[in-house]
């Protein structure tokens, strides 16, 4: 199955329709090929426009999510990463390749090196992924011309990018050890790994991570460093970011990973660092991620200690791609992973055992404690609660 995230069609189709217009009757373009629609140049049975054709927007729009869903889709969906790129990102690649392909399939072509070469380069290291707004800049010619209109839309298009980075200036997030702990070329007890599978890091060791990919279930996270070669799993218990969390604004900014989503947790933590994931503003999801992040604060500070997330908000299909079950709390933005900084995970499960009264999963064996807001599940800080489901990992 082709992955494409749910948003990016309505995106992509915004994002056409804004740069290209959308003419109900056909007309001759810059370089005098019969258009209409959105730059449609041919209908989705192949037929080519013609002028004297005439097209409602609705059914323009329904031709244009018909062809980039059946033509375009399969080239593009062939550039290394796709499936981790977040909506805007796909929308900003369906956008460039409708303005200047016929099936999508510019990636490797002769002509789109630049591109080609900054698309695999972020595959690779995903910091590196900020190389295509300039690659985009690039492809500003129609035939020999230099076009105005083309400059500006390769502009847009690259600042849309970028704002799925979600990341700090550089690109990168840092995480600092505060145990004495290992990289690991397995997510598994570092005694069953060799020298050749594990990498020690003394306590107040940093590492930079230029993607962090959740293991559902488990306190382990896949991260490829920024700086040097090398998939690893880290244990998250053993980490903190060091982007220091900005002051809550009227909007939570779900661009960007620093951003507090309240007193005591980021954008960062709820997303897990996976700028796909952000929640569509207003949505039933983003007021359920509000919800449970408040009842997180009122818990932090009835503990009185820092505590730290392993999964928070994990829409489908990035649900099922990281090993989630079906019908995940999670995918609705109930659901928080947590554990205790200073390791006391056993007595914090005790603890809040008695004082949450919506779905309490036990998954110390894996380093974590599982709170979901089900049945309108909250906080209890005098200890009379009683959780609406119980279960362990």
């Amino acid at each position: 199955m082709l992955q494409v995230h749910p948003d990016t069609y309505a995106l992509a189709v915004q994002l056409i329709e804004r740069e290209e217009g959308v003419e109900s009757e056909a007309y001759l373009d810059a370089v005098g090929v019969p258009t209409i629609c959105a730059g449609m140049t041919r209908y989705p049975d192949g037929t080519g426009v013609k002028l004297g054709d005439v097209c409602k927007p609705s059914i323009c729009r329904a031709h244009l999510q018909r062809m980039l869903q059946a033509d375009y889709l399969p080239g593009l969906s062939k550039i290394p990463g796709w499936s981790k790129l977040g909506p805007k990102r796909q929308a900003v690649l369906f956008s460039f390749a409708w303005n200047l392909t016929r099936r999508g399939d510019f990636y490797g072509a002769a002509g789109f090196e630049t591109i080609t070469r900054a698309l695999a380069d972020g595959a690779l290291d995903p910091s590196r992924y900020d190389q295509v707004p300039d690659a985009l800049g690039l492809y500003v010619y129609a035939g020999s011309r230099k076009l105005d209109g083309l400059i500006a839309r390769r502009r847009r298009e690259g600042e849309l990018w970028m704002e799925e980075s979600g990341r700090s200036a550089d690109g990168v997030i840092v995480f600092r050890a505060i145990h004495d702990t290992v990289l690991k070329k397995a997510p598994i007890d570092a005694r069953y790994l060799s020298e050749l599978g594990s990498k020690k890091i003394p306590m107040l060791g940093t590492i930079s991570v230029a993607r962090l990919e959740e293991i559902a279930a488990d306190s382990h996270a896949w991260v490829d460093l920024a700086y040097e070669a090398g998939r690893w799993a880290i244990y998250l218990p053993h980490w903190e970011p060091q982007a220091p969390a900005k002051p809550p604004g009227k909007q939570v900014d779900w661009s960007d990973f620093s951003a507090s989503v309240g007193k005591y947790i980021t954008v960062g933590e709820v997303l897990q660092y996976d700028a796909r994931r952000q929640p569509k503003r207003g949505s039933q999801e983003e007021r359920e991620i509000l919800a449970i992040c408040a009842e997180f604060d009122r818990i932090r500070a009835a503990w009185a200690q820092p505590l730290g997330v392993t999964s928070g908000y994990r829409p489908e299909p990035i649900n099922r791609e990281v090993g989630g079950v079906p019908n995940s709390q999670h995918v609705l933005g109930k659901a928080l992973d947590v554990y205790p900084l200073d390791g006391r995970l056993d007595a914090f499960y005790n603890w809040i055992s008695r004082r949450w009264s919506g779905g309490l999963g036990d998954g110390r064996r894996k380093g974590f404690v599982h709170l979901d807001s089900r049945g309108g599940g909250r906080f209890h800080p005098d200890a009379n609660g009683r959780p609406a489901a119980i279960w362990d990992y």
